[in-house]
């Protein structure tokens, strides 16, 4: 869940700023309801006090300088009543940010005001209030409530139990024992809920009903309770009251009293608390939520900078010895500037892969773009140089994916030894690549293993429906392909095209389209015998010397008619000399295929490839379709490029096409046919066909 839907459910007002500039970053659903919502930019003062500069109150720079980064002060506010207000410095969109939590105590007084219970009730319900809202140690607070319930019922054991759904057990997460009782929580972790499911059944039957069992003593006969006093007994449970704990609607686990001796008859007090209780649960949720979110990185999973700063102070003058590893990345900068990010974070994640297969993912932390860091305190000297070894063998084998050093010791400064580790990983670089001089300034040598996954994946064709405003049908698609991994997910071409170019490699994926292109016409013949379908070709696929031999060689193979067919030339391709592009483009059409400009209207240079007499088909760019729905000076580009095409004998397909206006705008102008979301976003094959296939022959 992410951490603005886990602060949305918080049922106190809470906002998040800048610690530098007071931007107001965040204000959650509660701050939003009574304040409204904030605008990009507004600082918190201006927004939540509507003063023009910094509070007199404020806490940044206090913040700034006390160690544990927290305080917990109280202020009155004009529109949200008497606030307790936590305030503590996190990470947020890695800048630090103080986050308020404003808790209305006026809230808890109204509870309090209509609880229906006696006097002493009132007054124990508010102490459990005080301490629960007061006090920053959370388990300090529970304790302290769960002896107040003891007080007051007379209780030998006050308790909460926490459920986990996905496991189906329930914990004891906190427990308080009148003096002489022996405690229960370490033998009551991970307990299976059937154990109390006549509980759960109970809670959940839509009135919250709390369960009293005045005698376990009568569940022994009984062969549907039976579990639960097989459970109860051994404890030395005579009787008890349980009531159910809810969190955002749903069942949290239940706060429970053991052998109560006084007010039995009475669970108004763990009726009330329970809705305390919960609230700062979810509180404490939240925190963990936040804490680990800190600390780890967001790409890898990983431990981040931070989580490793503090575990190096951790560590600082301990005893015991720590096993550092340095780890360094090669050719990070290399794939990110020539083959993009997406490619370099495959490398990451490679990376932390192999270190995964050796060391616990606790001891492991990427400290920055393409270093990692490996501290394993308390381990034996052979285990971690073992352990060390394998990993450095595996990198190897990877083709030195990574240069490696380490070390193993007592340091008094743990950072010491990282440093050691560093140097001992440089050493490990310089003499790879003084034994490899001719690599250094080239490509990594492990990248032909990451670009293996794009020669091991499987490229398919995806339809987007080609519309003709004379016959009133969909007449054909553009074939666009999708690339499926090894593990299954498909990908878009945003995703691989620029790094396949870049490689080489893309005129795998154009001619595989182009033959699965001519496999569906001839599949699909019998049924629909004049589907025309547009296959896109790149620049660097073009200028390939065998590009008509493999032409002639699909086509061949196929026995598809050459006429059902329309290359799409992209704007790209203007780096070829026209000239060239004329020969190229002419041996195609005598081969009886179509030629069809692409993303006419971007670029002016575009225009000039209207003089070649080897293009029929033009399509109109979606951008200028976009502003023609509002533009008259747009329409009449429009009018005049489609009469110029009509009058160079070329069809114009409009491209975008997403509403009914345009539809209707484009009829008016003379456009030929059409191409966008509203008639049909790309999609496989067979979906298709069976949209639009059998509708095709029924409008012939």
């Amino acid at each position: 869940m992410d951490i603005k839907q886990i602060l949305d459910q918080i049922d106190e007002i809470i906002y998040i700023a800048d610690l530098e500039s007071y931007e107001l970053l965040y204000l959650n659903r509660i701050g939003r309801e009574r304040f409204g919502t904030p605008a990009p930019g507004v600082k918190c003062y201006e927004f939540l006090q509507g003063e023009e500069k910094p509070c007199k109150f404020c806490t940044n720079g206090e913040l700034s300088h006390l160690q544990d980064k927290r305080i917990t002060w109280v202020r009155q506010h004009s529109a949200a009543g008497n606030l307790l207000l936590h305030d503590s410095v996190i990470d947020y969109e890695g800048r630090p940010c103080r986050m308020e939590v404003a808790i209305n105590v006026n809230r808890y007084v109204d509870e309090l005001n209509t609880a229906q219970s006696d006097l002493a009730a009132e007054k124990k319900l508010t102490s459990c209030i005080e301490n629960l809202v007061m006090n920053d140690d959370f388990t300090a607070a529970i304790n302290s409530m769960l002896n107040t319930i003891i007080e007051h019922y007379n209780a030998d054991r006050a308790y909460i139990f926490e459920f986990d759904w996905e496991k189906d057990v329930t914990r004891n997460t906190y427990e308080v024992c009148r003096e002489g009782v022996t405690p229960e929580i370490d033998n009551l972790q991970n307990l299976p809920i059937a154990v109390v499911a006549v509980w759960v059944n109970n809670f959940l039957d839509g009135s919250n009903k709390i369960t009293i069992i005045e005698d376990v003593d009568a569940l022994k006969d009984n062969p549907t309770r039976r579990i639960e006093y097989d459970c109860l007994h051994p404890q030395g449970i005579k009787s008890l009251i349980t009531v159910p704990i809810f969190t955002n609607g749903k069942l949290h686990g239940f706060l429970g009293v053991d052998n109560p001796h006084a007010h039995m008859d009475a669970p108004e007090l763990l009726s009330q608390v329970t809705y305390i209780a919960a609230n700062e649960l979810q509180k404490r949720l939240l925190t963990e939520a936040l804490t680990k979110k800190s600390y780890q990185d967001t790409l890898t999973g990983l431990n981040n900078s931070l989580a490793y700063d503090e575990m190096l102070e951790h560590l600082r003058g301990k005893e015991f010895p720590v096993g550092v590893g340095f780890l360094d990345l090669n050719g990070l900068k290399w794939i990110n500037d020539n083959l993009g990010h997406d490619m370099g974070n495959k490398a990451i994640h490679k990376v932390c892969a192999i270190l995964e297969e050796y060391f616990s993912k606790n001891t492991l932390y990427r400290i920055s773009g393409d270093e990692f860091v490996i501290l394993w305190p308390e381990v034996d000297y052979q285990v971690f140089m073992d352990t060390a070894e394998n990993l450095r063998t595996a990198l190897s084998d990877e083709g030195n994916i990574a240069a490696f050093g380490f070390v193993w010791g007592k340091e008094e400064d743990t950072g010491i030894a990282v440093r050691k580790a560093e140097k001992a990983m440089q050493t490990a670089q310089k003499k790879f690549y003084a034994a490899n001089t001719e690599l250094k300034e080239s490509r990594p040598v492990y990248l032909d293993a990451l670009l293996q996954e794009f020669r091991d994946s499987t490229f398919i064709p995806y339809l987007q429906p080609l519309y003709s405003i004379l016959y009133d049908r969909v007449y054909g698609a553009e074939v666009l392909v999708r690339k499926i991994d090894p593990h299954g997910n498909i990908h878009t071409p945003v995703e691989f095209i620029g790094i396949m170019e870049r490689e080489h490699m893309i005129s795998m994926v154009d001619f595989t389209m182009l033959r699965q292109a001519c496999e569906l016409i001839q599949k699909w013949k019998p049924a629909w015998p004049d589907l025309v379908l547009n296959v896109n070709f790149s620049r660097n696929t073009l200028m390939e010397s065998d590009f008509l031999e493999r032409i002639d060689q699909i086509l061949s193979e196929t026995v598809v008619d050459p006429a059902q067919l329309i290359f799409e030339i992209t704007e790209s391709s203007q780096n070829i000399q026209l000239e060239s592009l004329y020969s190229l483009l002419d041996e195609v059409k005598k081969r009886g295929i179509s030629l069809a400009i692409d993303d006419l209207g971007t670029e002016a240079a575009c225009l000039e490839m209207l003089y070649l007499p080897q293009i029929s088909v033009a399509k109109i760019d979606k951008s200028l379709i976009n502003k023609a729905e509002h533009s008259d000076r747009e329409q009449l580009v429009i009018r005049h490029l489609i009469d110029l095409c009509h009058d160079l004998n070329m069809r114009c397909v409009a491209e975008g096409i997403e509403t009914d206006n345009q539809i209707e705008l484009l009829k008016k102008l003379g456009c030929d046919r059409l191409q966008g979301y509203l008639i049909g976003k790309p999609m496989p094959a067979a979906d298709f066909f069976h949209q639009f296939g059998e509708a095709a022959l029924h409008k012939k």
